[in-house]
């Protein structure tokens, strides 16, 4: 149905509580979706060198191993700085990518915003005005967008003269920023171009893209701990894929179907929320079988019983890290079954025209983080060295689904 009549954009910001993790700017308009679709999806083959010059930095910086002992690192805190510094990049370029108050900036919203929305949940819509004002993680959310847009509008600014200055002198040397700040600027109308409304956009899909990809890349690692049988063979896979390509590409990316096929076995069992296809019904609608839903009734479908369900999945509790791998081989079944493909059996980025529009980002995102750590590093659970260690189990707060913050993984550089 057309999006004036079963809004999913509507329906997200109500449920990530809009007014008080601030994310209802996204309801004044399509600006993030629109330039998603046409300014980073289509860019996506020149964004991954530059991914891995930025991993090569940030691997550096967040993950000093020794061959000779190993370090412990909580897993989800190091994955979120590195896919934190992936995004920066990409979003806001140099040298704002770098600058680590916009980092911690990015960071802290992310993890304010949803505790927010988890606490606020509890209380009737009536109170949630009131409850807001005496809870600390409300007030973090609007310090956190008051320093973003402190930071990113004078870069707005500065660029919209230099494009200005440009056009009067053709001065041979100007070089248009090529990020995601940049293509909102050029994409944007004149009331989403103000500057301090695409400095509250960018934060938000920060959010939006950080936290969601760090999660899934995190639960990743966790299986490959747990399951260290897949490792041989998904560096194998990696390897030869770089040495082809000399190097990664967004070709290379394309050839680690192992890797993209445990990818989606991870999130499978381990999806960011156990219902999905949320909606709200903007007008009265009536159904094809009779069924009356009023204006503002809000809907959605326990999606992770779908792909946990015998009848869609064989043997379906059990972890097949290439049951995707191996469904792909089937004939005319070469381009299904990936990790950013969407079905109606696998509704974890939603499906059809509201599916989640940065899913193949996140995808070569998680895929250059996980290749990199297995390809630097040899890794473990912290404590399996000495015994078995069960995965971590997961931490559930509602419908979401988070891996949890405190386990720590052990590192070491490989021995090559």
């Amino acid at each position: 149905m057309p999006d004036h009549k079963l809004s999913s954009i509507q329906a997200n910001i109500d449920n990530f509580e809009g007014l008080y993790s601030t994310t209802s700017i996204l309801l004044e308009g399509h600006l993030h979706t629109h330039t998603i679709q046409t300014r980073l999806t289509p860019r996506l083959a020149s964004l991954v060198p530059v991914t891995q010059i930025v991993l090569d930095r940030a691997f550096a910086n967040e993950l000093p191993a020794k061959k000779d002992s190993y370090i412990d690192i909580p897993a989800f805190h190091l994955v979120l700085r590195l896919v934190s510094a992936i995004s920066a990049r990409h979003f806001v370029g140099h040298p704002m990518c770098e600058d680590e108050e916009w980092l911690s900036t990015a960071l802290k919203y992310t993890e304010n915003a949803f505790r927010t929305i988890i606490f606020l949940r509890i209380f009737p819509d009536w109170a949630k005005p009131v409850v807001s004002l005496f809870i600390p993680y409300s007030w973090k959310v609007s310090s956190a967008l008051r320093k973003a847009q402190r930071l990113i509008v004078p870069i707005i600014i500065q660029r919209r003269k230099e494009a200005a200055t440009f056009l009067l002198t053709k001065d041979s040397s100007y070089r248009k920023p090529d990020d995601f700040l940049q293509w909102m600027m050029d994409e944007a109308n004149e009331r989403d171009g103000l500057p301090h409304k695409l400095a509250h956009r960018l934060l938000i899909l920060t959010l939006a893209s950080v936290h969601t990809t760090s999660m899934a890349a995190t639960q990743t690692l966790f299986d490959l701990c747990a399951k260290p049988e897949y490792i041989a063979p998904l560096r194998e896979e990696i390897t030869k894929a770089v040495q082809k390509d000399d190097g990664f590409t967004k070709q290379t990316l394309t050839h680690l179907r192992k890797l993209d096929s445990f990818m989606r076995e991870s999130q499978r069992l381990n999806p960011p929320s156990l219902l999905g296809f949320k909606r709200c019904v903007r007008e009265p609608l009536t159904l094809s079988d009779g069924t009356f839903l009023p204006k503002n009734t809000h809907l959605m479908m326990p999606v992770y019983p779908i792909v946990t369900d015998a009848a869609n999945v064989p043997n379906p509790m059990r972890f097949d890290g290439f049951r995707h791998y191996n469904n792909r081989l089937q004939p005319g079944e070469s381009n299904r079954h990936q990790f950013a493909t969407t079905s109606d059996q696998n509704l974890h980025f939603g499906h059809g025209k509201f599916s989640c529009p940065g899913r193949f980002f996140a995808a070569n995102t998680i895929k250059m983080v996980i290749s990199n750590l297995l390809l630097r590093y040899d890794f473990h659970l912290e404590g399996s060295a000495t015994g078995s260690v069960e995965r971590p189990e997961n931490v559930r707060l509602h419908e979401y689904v988070f891996p949890n913050p405190e386990t720590k993984v052990s590192f070491r550089l490989r021995q090559v």
